[in-house]
């Protein structure tokens, strides 16, 4: 959205300050929020907060130029004063499988609109004459649902009363983590990879999971950058038990030459309508990795 934290928050409170629902019946009427933004409720600023890393979703495991970056934030983190601990992915397959609620149409709303130009549907961003330079690589969400097709109305709505259940279950889980924490609080926010690999050259995005499930459980998140792709420092991991035929696919492209100096940026993820905290601590983030590398830097 924008290439500063500060621009994303005065963007943000800038869109709530023309109170757009007065325009838009379906926009929450939720103005800006300070004391949120202040994080009055994670202890408030200046506060030890206690972040959850997720290391892997056990869909596509990260390459390594991620795992570097999620080290890099933890150590980060640590060295400002905060609490890391690990994130077990809860019930992620179930989530996956129910997301396929997005396409419940079969992709149909997005075939009439083509039809009005003419213009194809766009199925891939992989130019023309390069298909032969990466493998084709089948999203692993086919094999749990299948192909988007249109779904009935009882069918749907069996969809939305899974989604119910399973984001009370994570909320539940979540809670549970207060128990892990010290804070007294549940752990304050997540932070992932966006995807499960650096920026990719145009065609090879397939995996979108680790953003799936922020849509899926309704959740805040906010990206931030890290570092860039270094292949002395990103050399290729050793195979591993994979979890399923996309996991082993994209191991087998990862040459980190082809990935040089790319982006490797990381999500943090709150609660439902936690925008404002989220914003605020993704700035706590981006402040310690900012002293973290300027002391690596120094040494």
């Amino acid at each position: 959205m924008t290439n500063s934290l500060a621009a994303v928050r005065v963007f943000t409170k800038a869109v709530l300050d023309a109170a757009p629902w007065d325009r838009d019946p379906l926009v929450v009427r939720q103005p800006w929020n300070e004391r949120a933004y202040a994080l009055e409720g994670h202890g408030g600023r200046g506060g030890r907060l206690c972040f959850a890393i997720m290391w892997d979703n056990e869909v596509v495991k990260p390459f390594p130029p991620l795992v570097r970056a999620m080290k890099m934030t933890k150590a980060a983190l640590e060295a400002a004063g905060h609490k890391v601990i690990d994130w077990k992915p809860h019930r992620h397959l179930e989530i996956y499988k129910n997301a396929s609620i997005f396409s419940a149409d079969g992709y149909e709303d997005f075939k009439k609109e083509c039809e009005k130009s003419g213009e194809p549907l766009i199925t891939t961003m992989r130019p023309e004459g390069e298909e032969d330079k990466l493998p084709f690589v089948s999203p692993f969400v086919w094999t749990l649902v299948g192909k988007p097709r249109s779904r009935s109305a009882y069918e749907l709505w069996q969809l939305v009363k899974e989604k119910k259940g399973l984001r009370k279950s994570h909320l539940d889980y979540w809670q549970a983590t207060v128990s892990q924490t010290g804070t007294g609080r549940p752990v304050d926010s997540i932070i992932s990879p966006v995807t499960a690999y650096p920026a990719c050259p145009h065609g090879l995005n397939t995996d979108c999971f680790y953003t799936t499930l922020v849509n899926a459980m309704d959740y805040s998140a906010g990206c931030f950058p890290v570092t860039i792709v270094d292949p002395k420092l990103d050399a290729p991991a050793p195979p591993h038990d994979f979890y399923n035929h996309e996991d082993e696919a994209l191991h087998g492209i990862y040459k980190p030459e082809l990935f040089e100096n790319a982006p490797v940026g990381l999500q943090l993820i709150g609660r439902t309508q936690e925008e404002e905290a989220v914003i605020a601590m993704t700035e706590v983030v981006d402040e310690a990795l900012r002293k973290y590398k300027m002391e690596l830097s120094n040494k």
